[in-house]
């Protein structure tokens, strides 16, 4: 079964604005997402695997020259960047955090596709778009924050045309955390404003019930557990260099929940790709 809590709009964008007020994204390289390795990638850069995990994504998503994609949940525009450069596509990117709509906004205005680049402040479960205007959209860490994700992905389905395409990378449990794994778990929801974290085969039933046909779905959990190590010793070194001690050991908590919680062998992380029916 999924494990949640409750996570309102407001409450996660005012927690990507105490991170990126301590630095966390700028320590992350730009990106707010997991990395991901290989055996013959363990060498990589924390920056260099997250933009790998957005390559794999915008591989999934097929896209061809002239498309245009919905990035749900664009962080501060660095993924829809990179995909919008590599493939000669439009890209929308929605938020609700109005700092990160402004940052990818500016980030966009430097870029080669500024002109196939808009970012919006919105909410995924009420898209101020017309049904069938994406090719294909994508959700990278995103619906973790909606403890009912069904709103969504029926907007989802919705904005996406026939045929189209829905890649999402996300967090899952590989079976339900207990006794005392319990507390570990609802640590990391509370801490990072997370509502849900699904198994895999809720989020099939998620999919499927709101009319996605799913076309693969793969816990690709030991690729980006990494990633949660490295995320920690850069938080670890934010919070030595804080200023307000409170917020210093606030900070060095908050790594090592998450150093506890990506080494725990239930905690997996899917890689879905889905078309609309």
């Amino acid at each position: 079964m999924s494990q949640q809590s409750d996570a309102p709009a407001g409450a996660v964008s005012e927690t990507y604005d105490v991170f990126a007020d301590a630095g966390a994204t700028t320590a992350l390289g730009g990106n707010i997402h997991v990395g991901y390795w290989t055996d013959e990638t363990r060498g990589l850069s924390l920056i260099e695997a997250t933009d790998r995990l957005t390559d794999l994504v915008a591989a999934r998503l097929a896209p061809a020259g002239g498309d245009h994609l919905l990035d749900v949940g664009c962080g501060n525009g660095h993924p829809a960047l990179r995909v919008a450069e590599a493939h000669d596509v439009h890209v929308t990117g929605i938020n609700v955090n109005a700092q990160q709509v402004a940052d990818a906004t500016g980030l966009a205005e430097k870029s080669p596709a500024a002109e196939r680049l808009e970012f919006r402040l919105a909410d995924v479960r009420e898209l101020p778009f017309a049904e069938g205007g994406f090719a294909s959209a994508m959700a990278i860490e995103t619906l973790l924050h909606l403890a009912d994700q069904t709103p969504a992905l029926r907007e989802l389905h919705r904005v996406v045309r026939p045929g189209g395409l829905l890649v999402i990378a996300d967090l899952c449990l590989r079976e339900p955390f207990v006794g005392a794994d319990r507390e570990l778990l609802e640590g990391m929801l509370d801490v990072y404003e997370i509502a849900r974290i699904s198994t895999v085969e809720e989020h099939r039933e998620q999919l499927e019930s709101t009319g996605w046909e799913v076309l693969e779905l793969t816990d690709i959990g030991e690729q980006v557990r990494p990633s949660f190590g490295h995320a920690a010793e850069a938080f670890r070194g934010l919070a030595g260099q804080l200023p307000d001690p409170q917020g210093a050991a606030q900070l060095a908590s908050a790594a090592d929940l998450m150093e506890t919680f990506g080494a725990h062998p239930q905690a997996g992380y899917a890689l879905i790709t889905a078309r609309r029916r």
